[in-house]
Parts: structure tokens; sequence; C-alpha cells
């Protein structure tokens, strides 16, 4: 990540703030930089800004969701972008919103400004809306088995108890837990993920010449249209990673969260101004 950060960048963005792992990475590379760390999660705004606190660094703050880049920066021109589209392990460990195959909370909200949860979407959708989800955004092949399993059982108010209805309809042994899929289907309609991605063209254009755009993509339901609106830029932009960067084995070995990450890097050219 670091190698793709230019010399000399004086405003750094990072769109997905988490617990400030990147930014303060950014700031030792970085110390002269002024940053400005946005997230979605007020929670994690206020664990992030301890973290920032306790390193002495100075962070300009901000609770929004990426696509509000442009808005936030205003005339302000960024040397460098970054959008890290994972879920914080807070979420899954420690947030007890949902997330989580034993929570007692159905939520799955980042930002609970949103106006549905995955508790409303699992009791108010019908059977064949529901199948549609955990297919087309959890690519669930036994998405039909789910969904009328979760009718049959409705209502269902706990992220434990969901878990468990899917855990009876999935026949045999699965590879990874028989919920993931469904979980990520919901999680992503929730908090609108992929329509965040309608905003990169937009956040593009507000790099400085020079300055560059990277994003880290979890699954291929958002690495796809990452990969295709970054090269769709146009002219005034250079893909540098004409492959995804993946992450080392050494990484993976000190995070195993991280083994499906993949690293893509647009550069504004310094004559597109």
């Amino acid at each position: 990540m670091l190698a793709y950060l230019p010399e000399g960048a004086r405003l750094i963005v990072d769109g997905t703030l988490g617990e400030a792992g990147h930014t303060l990475a950014f700031h030792s590379a970085r110390p002269e930089a002024s940053l400005i760390g946005i997230d979605r999660d007020p929670e994690m705004l206020e664990r992030a800004g301890a973290r920032i606190l306790g390193a002495g660094a100075a962070v300009e703050t901000q609770h929004a969701a990426f696509s509000r880049i442009p808005d936030i920066l205003g005339s302000r021109m960024a040397d460098f972008i970054l959008l890290d589209l994972g879920v914080s392990m807070f979420h899954f460990r420690g947030a007890a919103r949902g997330f989580s195959y034993t929570d007692d909370s159905l939520d799955m909200r980042l930002d609970p400004d949103l106006p549905d949860t995955a508790e409303d979407l699992i009791n108010h959708m019908g059977e064949k809306d529901l199948q549609k989800l955990f297919s087309e955004l959890g690519e669930e092949r036994f998405a039909g088995r789910i969904a009328g399993a979760i009718v049959r059982k409705r209502p269902v108010r706990t992220a434990k108890d969901l878990a468990t209805i899917i855990l009876g309809a999935v026949p045999g042994r699965q590879r990874i837990h028989p919920a993931t899929r469904v979980f990520q289907a919901l999680r992503i309609r929730v908090n609108r993920e992929l329509e965040e991605l309608n905003f990169l063209p937009a956040i593009a254009r507000c790099l400085a010449p020079g300055g560059r755009l990277a994003v880290i993509t979890f699954h291929s339901l958002e690495d796809r249209p990452v990969k295709h609106t970054l090269r769709a830029l146009g002219e005034g932009f250079r893909v540098l990673t004409k492959k995804p960067v993946l992450p080392a084995d050494q990484e993976i070995e000190a995070n195993a969260a991280s083994r499906s990450a993949k690293l893509r890097v647009v550069e504004k050219l310094a004559e597109n101004r």
C-alpha cells in the first residue's frame, strides 16, 4: 500500500477509516501531510480517535460514507485516497450488531442512520425476494431452500437464530460456514455497499494531478465493478495495477482476513487538470 503513496503527498484521505491502521501508517510515512479520515460508523470513529490521539497524529475526521468524499473535500484536491472495502474485524467480534453468527442482534447497519436493518429485511421481504437477494448478493446456491426455511420460521429476531435456520436448511457439509453468503448478502443490502461504488468516478476527479486512488476489495461482487470503473475513467487516468496486488504470505499469516484482498490503484495524469 505505502509503495503507491506519492512522494511529497500533501493531502491524504482515508475514506474507510476503521480503527485508523492505514491512517497511522500514512502519518508515519508522510508526517508532513494533512490527513482526513472518513467512516460511516460513529463507533468506529470513536475507536479510531482514541488511537489517533495516542499516536499524536492530527487527523480531520468525518462521519460519512466514502461516497461523500467530493462534498467533504470541496475545492481541495487529494494526493492519495484509500478505500478499503472490507468490514472491520471489530464488527464481527465486538460490535454485537448481527455481523457475527452468535449475536443477539440482527441489525447489520454500519451507520445507525440507515433506514433498514437486516431484521427488517428478513421478516418483511417475500420469499422470492429473499431468494433473489441471497442469490445475487451472496451467490448462495441454496438460496431458495434458505429463503423458504426463513419464511416458515418467522419472526426471526437474532443473528444466532438466523444462523441456526440456515444450518438446518443447507444440506451436507460446506467448505465455509453455511450462513456466510446469506450474512454477506444482508450486510451488502443493508449498507448499500455496491451503490457506494457508483461514486468512484466522482472520487477519482478529486485527485490532484499525479494523485492516486487505491481501492481494496474482498469479493468478486465489489472487485468487478471497481476493476471496470477504474479502467473506464478515460485518458486522463492511468491504471497502475494491470493485475490486482495480492497479499504476501507473510501478511496472510499475520492477518488471515487479508487472504482475499485485492488492491487496485489508478493515477490521475499530471496533465489532467
